[in-house]
């Protein structure tokens, strides 16, 4: 086996897997989204301006042009919709919802950079829409609809930044990450009280910024050169399948029957469609 693709392999897995954690550590800090949202802005910055000098040192850490400015302001859009959501709707609904961003990704890039997506590709996302539409039926007259919207709109956000990615594919845009975190944390000082977590969200705040997201991103972030783009897509549903059950087991969220019906829809559809796509690519 070609060791390159399995160090690939594992390190996108590991990544995700991580990842996973993220919903569960939102949901046990005890603070309303604006002062989560500072603090992991921040500390997210500062971790991955570490790792940018220790991995280009004497390259610049910020950028100016528009590629850059497009990253930082959707990535920054995408993590405040992500948290909000959290803090609005079930787990297992932003997750489910979320996981249809490579689908979200083909229309961007057709629109946007005329790529052009496979008639699979087509059919994935129509039969992805009526299992997102089947997990947020029980939302139209709750509460829970508000969030729902917040998960749907950050799926568009990262499928934006994805496409934006791969269209300046020959650069790192991990830098935009520390433009996107200083942002998240101006942005939500105007509504945070940073110093309102007590002692246990101090330490569940560490973990989530200090260690799970940098480690995470950056995995993510290195993992998928050395992989297929399908298998990318594949390799993500591990966060919507591990994240709820995480919930769940640790705080007693049972996904709804909704939530798993339409999710099993969309995870089982992507997977078909990575596969096919796998398979094309190989041969």
């Amino acid at each position: 086996m070609d060791t390159d693709y399995l160090k690939g392999f594992l390190l996108t897995s590991l990544g995700v897997l991580i990842l996973s954690f993220d919903a569960l550590l939102i949901r046990l800090i005890q603070v309303e989204s604006f002062s989560l949202l500072f603090w992991r802005g921040l500390m997210m910055s500062l971790m991955v301006a570490l790792w940018c000098r220790y991995r280009y040192p004497g390259k610049p850490l910020f950028y100016r042009d528009w590629a850059s400015i497009r990253s930082t302001l959707l990535f920054t859009l995408s993590s405040i919709l992500f948290v909000s959501a959290i803090h609005n709707t079930s787990v297992a609904n932003v997750l489910v919802i979320i996981s249809a961003q490579p689908l979200f990704a083909a229309i961007i890039a057709r629109v946007f950079i005329g790529e052009r997506s496979a008639p699979i590709t087509w059919l994935a996302i129509a039969i992805s829409m009526l299992g997102i539409g089947w997990v947020m039926k029980d939302s139209w007259s709750s509460p829970n609809m508000e969030g729902d919207l917040m998960a749907l709109l950050c799926g568009i956000m990262l499928a934006g930044k994805f496409v934006n990615d791969r269209s300046v594919k020959h650069r790192d845009m991990t830098p935009a990450l520390i433009t996107s975190g200083l942002l998240i944390s101006v942005i939500s000082l105007f509504g945070a009280s940073p110093l309102a977590l007590s002692g246990t969200d101090w330490g569940w705040m560490l973990l989530l910024c200090v260690i799970i997201i940098p480690i995470a991103f950056v995995l993510i972030t290195i993992g998928p050169t050395r992989i297929s783009a399908a298998e990318v897509g594949m390799l993500m549903l591990l966060e919507t399948a591990c994240g709820p059950l995480l919930v769940w087991f640790f705080l007693n969220e049972e996904p709804s029957r909704a939530a798993l019906q339409g999710g099993t829809l969309v995870i089982v559809t992507l997977l078909i469609h990575g596969y096919i796509q796998w398979r094309r690519q190989s041969r």
